[in-house]
């Protein structure tokens, strides 16, 4: 294990779910000092200021920001300066930026790390500001292919809640599928046709809609939440130890992630970690070296096949693998999984 016992690490990203808990936890057992910021403390005011630069093509709507997070991080940081710099995303930061702290708030020799988990083509600076550190790494396989800025490939990871060698099997388990992620139409719409096809299956298909965003959409776009199947929604977010809880309960995980996803996302690095059988419409699976036709389904299209569905009121193109599947014994590879974990995550990052 990789000794960073009384290091500095900086790091500016956005919150993301408990992504900075886990980046947090895992640095300080290895004894490092960690300092957060936060790249959209105001996401509310970002999303407008993101929204003026877009149609108004107003320039430099992130310099107060940029010029303020700056001057923070050096009036903050350790006498001896930072050992590591780690920015993951970096959507409103500026090269400006990066080259102060660099000069700045580093000692001499520190490495730098620029890490994404949003295709380049949707971050605002394209994936250049990646080009000011040491190294740089992205998420997504076909972006890497496709971006000759020398990103090399790294996936999200999963952590020790979710390793398997933690865990015990049930005697008997609650579902067959479990879906749990936060609502977006087309998921939704997605759910209910999987509901329809499987009337056979044990199912746990839950996204929260945020009672805001419900009854924003209730003045703004009604039809979008007319008649909600609620045995689908839920207004009330699922805790960490309740959607682990679900893992465990479970014997394989629905993914849906949107048509033009290419990275993995979290929810599948998980299914690593806890040996579990997955069906996703992320295509570009089949390219990790984790996948095996044994524990893991592609379903393809979606959008074309809900289409015809609902055209036709034939919904079979949305059956989801029986028990000739589901009953198969999972393909065990101890190396390949433990590559995903958080722990070779951190070995990758700051190696």
């Amino acid at each position: 294990m990789m000794d960073l016992k009384d290091k500095n690490v900086l790091i500016i990203m956005p919150e993301f779910y408990s992504f900075q808990t886990n980046l947090k936890d895992e640095l300080e057992s290895r004894g490092a000092h960690v300092k957060f910021y936060d790249e959209e403390p105001k996401k509310t005011k970002f999303l407008i200021l993101k929204n003026m630069e877009s149609i108004f093509h107003k320039k430099d709507v992130f310099g107060k920001f940029n010029r303020q997070l700056t001057n923070q991080i050096i009036a903050e940081k350790p006498t001896e300066g930072y050992d590591y710099f780690l920015v993951i995303r970096g959507n409103v930061l500026s090269e400006e930026t990066i080259i102060t702290i660099k000069e700045r708030a580093l000692k001499n020799g520190a490495k730098t790390i620029y890490y994404t988990w949003d295709p380049v083509e949707y971050v605002r600076h394209k994936g250049k500001l990646g080009l000011l550190f040491d190294k740089r790494y992205d998420f997504d396989s076909v972006d890497v292919r496709n971006t000759d800025m020398g990103y090399e490939l790294l996936p999200l990871f999963y952590t020790d809640e979710f390793d398997a060698a933690d865990w015990q099997k049930p005697d008997e388990y609650l579902y067959d599928y479990v879906s749990v992620s936060a609502f977006f139409p087309y998921r939704y719409r997605y759910l209910k046709a999987f509901k329809k096809a499987n009337p056979d299956k044990k199912l746990l298909f839950k996204l929260y809609l945020s009672p805001v965003v419900y009854w924003g959409k209730k003045i703004k776009d009604p039809k979008l939440v007319k008649n909600l199947d609620m045995d689908i929604i839920t207004f009330k977010p699922y805790t960490h130890e309740e959607m682990r809880q679900q893992c465990k309960e479970t014997r394989a995980i629905l993914d849906l992630t949107q048509e033009h996803q290419q990275g993995l996302t979290m929810r599948t690095l998980e299914t690593v970690g806890a040996k579990l059988k997955l069906v996703t419409n992320n295509a570009y699976i089949n390219e990790y070296d984790f996948y095996n036709d044994n524990d893991y389904v592609i379903m393809s299209d979606l959008s074309a096949k809900a289409d015809e569905a609902e055209k036709t009121g034939d919904y079979s193109a949305f059956i989801l693998p029986g028990e000739e599947w589901l009953g198969k014994p999972y393909q065990e590879n101890e190396e390949i999984r433990r590559s995903y974990s958080i722990h070779a995550f951190i070995e990758k990052v700051f190696n």
